[in-house]
């Protein structure tokens, strides 16, 4: 899934021409925090509520008070993971996308990000998340997926993690069956490290329920 795919149509660029009373009120219907300003397809800076907020007055535009240096953006080609690295790096809830000649596409919210990335990291599907520890060297995610399906499972996704100040990774498997007891037989067999497991529909609607929460409170 790529930066193309995640562009909300809801969302209007802002021209440098506007008042910055319509850049706030365009922020409170559409619940976010950054708005994309753009002159003739060419993104030409991005404005943050709080600015707008301090710069609040009569006849006063968004050309200036909009942050046109080093403005923040995705091209259209580029995967989930690199737009949501920058959602996170930048603290946006907005991230501009442009094609290769560097022309305005779109804007992608934080809101519609998320969604998609659950579906990207199969949220939704039942089965069990299993987190194993090891070192670094240890790893190899062909010998921890031929384990898995062996025992006529399938990993649905793989997410891994540096533990800090050491040389060892946690790795979060989400496999898709409920009962996993034969796949954790299997690791235990190989001298896994099983530190974490959660099966079964419990940990279908844990894992929903939070995600329902985090919506709910980005709408707010």
């Amino acid at each position: 899934m790529h930066a193309i795919d995640l562009i909300t149509a809801d969302i209007p660029p802002l021209r440098p021409q506007d008042d910055v009373s319509r850049a706030l009120d365009w922020m409170e219907e559409f619940k976010v925090s950054h708005l994309p300003v753009v002159e003739n397809r060419r993104l030409v800076g991005l404005v943050k509520d709080q600015d707008l907020v301090d710069r609040n007055e009569a006849r006063a535009m968004v050309s200036g008070v909009m942050d046109s240096v080093e403005i923040p953006f995705a091209r259209g080609g580029e995967h989930i993971y690199a737009v949501m690295k920058l959602f996170s790096e930048r603290g946006l809830t907005v991230v501009p996308v442009l094609d290769d000649m560097g022309m305005y596409l779109g804007a992608i919210t934080e809101h519609e990000a998320l969604k998609r990335l659950a579906q990207v990291t199969n949220i939704h599907e039942p089965g069990s998340i299993v987190v194993l520890e090891m070192n670094q060297h240890d790893y190899s995610l062909h010998e921890i997926a031929r384990l898995v399906e062996s025992n006529d499972c399938k990993v649905l996704s793989v997410y891994t993690r540096t533990l800090p100040d050491s040389t060892r990774i946690e790795v979060t498997l989400k496999i898709n069956r409920e009962d996993i007891s034969d796949v954790l037989r299997s690791f235990e067999r190989y001298e896994y490290f099983v530190k974490t497991t959660y099966q079964g529909s419990k940990l279908h609607d844990d894992l929903r329920g939070r995600y329902d929460e985090l919506m709910r409170f980005i709408n707010l």
